[in-house]
């Protein structure tokens, strides 16, 4: 009996979602807002009743027509209940709600508009209704049983391949659009900053260029800001100023990663001297931040530091062994208690050149 009255209710959400599909609806504002709720309560409603229904009637046997294998055939009512269930709510979603742009395959409107979500369920609803009992069953030929539920699970397959396929285009296609997104604020800053080297001055310092100048720049901006820096006869001695400057030693790093100096032993003393600044600075953030994250001292110029001294001041007489030492100190400074279990990332990088280094 209570399987009689499941059925009863599925068919009044079946209904319900019919009529509520029936007549264009306006979508705008709030009356968007209503229809899309009205649709999303219906089609729920009726998938769910539409389960319990599909359970109580499997749970009494009442699908063994659909085949003499019981993995086959609970694989077959299940399956033919989902599809069912996504064909009925998106052909009545489809049916009004359809842009012209879309990269889903046209025949699903079609489908839609032609009222699959009326006639979809209905032949499943039809295979429940002669299977809810051996008595119903005797009273029709076993095609009555077989041709709606095939031909429906056929139907609601196709329009669910449909939207998988619509799915994956759709998908394709936002990241496409993201990609030439991507690729089209990348070419403008990459413009932008070759016009900033552009409008460099000569008597303008080289300061606002040094961060252009490092190897992992483009090759044509990092071409373009040498030119512009080595334009000035005092470059180097420009450099070194800055290299004693405690506000603007950690700028130089950029130039000396990957661009030698005439003079490297001018460069080796105020080299190391910047470690010490450098250290005591990790120091204080770690103990003053309210915000410390792994990474939280990768912009900190360190691997530049040690790369530069690898590339062009390791043989000038100075051995930079022990302030790479205290930057590690700096960087296993113990933090506030909520970020304990931080480890910054630049410590493995400070690590390997020690080990590379060690006498």
């Amino acid at each position: 009996m209570f399987a009689y009255s499941l059925l009863v209710i599925t068919a009044i959400f079946y209904i319900g979602l019919g009529m509520f599909t029936a007549s264009k609806p306006t979508l705008v504002g709030d009356s968007a807002m209503g229809y899309g709720l009205g649709l999303f309560f219906l089609g729920v409603g009726f998938a769910i009743t539409s389960l319990i229904l599909m359970i109580l009637i499997s749970a009494k046997g009442g699908f063994g027509w659909v085949g003499q294998e019981t993995g086959i055939r609970t694989t077959l009512v299940i399956l033919s209940w989902l599809l069912m269930a996504f064909a009925t709510f998106f052909c009545a979603a489809f049916k009004w709600e359809w842009h012209s742009d879309t990269v889903y395959p046209q025949f699903l409107h079609w489908l839609a508009v032609h009222h699959g979500q009326l006639w979809i369920p209905l032949l499943w609803l039809t295979a429940c209704f002669f299977s809810l009992s051996p008595g119903l069953q005797s009273t029709v030929s076993p095609y009555a049983l077989k041709i709606p539920f095939w031909v429906g699970l056929g139907s609601s397959a196709v329009f669910c391949t449909g939207l998988l396929v619509g799915y994956f285009r759709d998908t394709l296609k936002t990241v496409e659009t993201e990609v030439a997104s991507q690729n089209k604020q990348r070419d403008e800053w990459h413009q932008k900053n070759l016009e900033t080297i552009a409008a460099h001055k000569p008597e303008d310092p080289i300061f606002n260029l040094l961060s252009y100048s490092t190897q992992y720049r483009p090759e044509d901006i990092k071409r373009a800001a040498l030119a512009k820096i080595k334009a000035n006869p005092s470059w180097e001695a420009e450099l070194l100023e800055l290299l004693r400057n405690e506000k603007t030693y950690q700028e130089v790093y950029y130039f000396l990663d990957g661009n030698r100096v005439e003079h490297p032993e001018q460069f080796v003393e105020p080299l190391n001297q910047s470690m010490l600044w450098l250290a005591a600075t990790i120091k204080a953030d770690i103990k003053d931040s309210n915000n410390l994250q792994h990474w939280s001292f990768d912009m900190y110029g360190i691997d530049r530091l040690l790369r530069a001294i690898d590339y062009q001041f390791l043989d000038q007489g100075v051995d930079f062994y022990p302030n790479v030492v205290k930057l590690k100190q700096a960087l296993d400074t113990p933090p506030p208690e909520r970020f304990s279990g931080v480890r910054f990332t630049i410590t493995g990088v400070v690590n390997s050149w020690l080990k590379n280094h060690k006498k």
